[in-house]
């Protein structure tokens, strides 16, 4: 039963639903940013970033699979993960480039930029170590959360503790489907942590 727990999350905290789940938090937060923005266009960002972070990426994914590019339909081995890394590394940087043309608050594309940096830096270490890249986006979340309590200047304390408790959940699952070591799983959301709320207190 627990494994079968641990499966579902491992799904739904998967590294490329991250982005969305960021973006649908921003969209809806009380700050000047979101609500300066029209539904329509909240909309339509989310659909965009759904598509092209996660959609797009996740084909290019089964036609590796189908193809025999990679062994592993869940990228257990280390060896498969880096053309995986690539693709991501690319659409990731393409949404913050559409982003940005988009003209819409800097703090929607300080994220992908900062899941951007946070692929390259996961896929260099995956050469030598297999990091969790599931803990590595769950930990960007969390680390997002801190930095824009301090770039706004107020303390989001229900959203940080729903992102603690994320990311609680996805290193269960990950440990109990034995996909990483404790050290693995500690280390993958130190990064993430590390990584974006280092960007937003550095735009700030």
């Amino acid at each position: 039963m627990e494994k079968q727990i641990a499966r579902v999350l491992s799904v739904v905290f998967y590294p490329l639903f991250i982005p969305t789940y960021a973006f649908a938090i921003l969209l809806t937060m009380p700050a000047y940013f979101s609500a300066l923005m029209p539904a329509q266009a909240k909309w339509m960002v989310l659909g965009l970033v759904f598509m092209t972070t996660c959609i797009i990426p996740t084909l290019f994914f089964i036609v590796m699979i189908k193809s025999g590019m990679v062994s592993t339909t869940y990228l257990s081995k280390r060896e498969d993960r880096t053309l995986p890394y690539i693709v991501s590394i690319i659409f990731f940087y393409l949404t913050y480039y559409l982003l940005k043309r988009l003209q819409i608050s800097p703090v929607y594309y300080y994220f992908m930029i900062g899941a951007t940096l946070l692929n390259i830096l996961v896929m260099g270490i995956n050469f030598f170590w297999k990091i969790s890249s599931h803990m590595a986006s769950i930990g960007a979340l969390a680390g997002m959360m801190v930095g824009l309590s301090y770039f706004l200047g107020s303390f989001y304390f229900s959203l940080i503790a729903l992102s603690i408790l994320m990311s609680g959940l996805t290193g269960f699952a990950r440990l109990k489907l034995q996909a990483h070591t404790p050290a693995q799983i500690y280390s993958g959301f130190a990064l993430g942590f590390l990584t974006i709320m280092a960007l937003f207190l550095y735009k700030t």
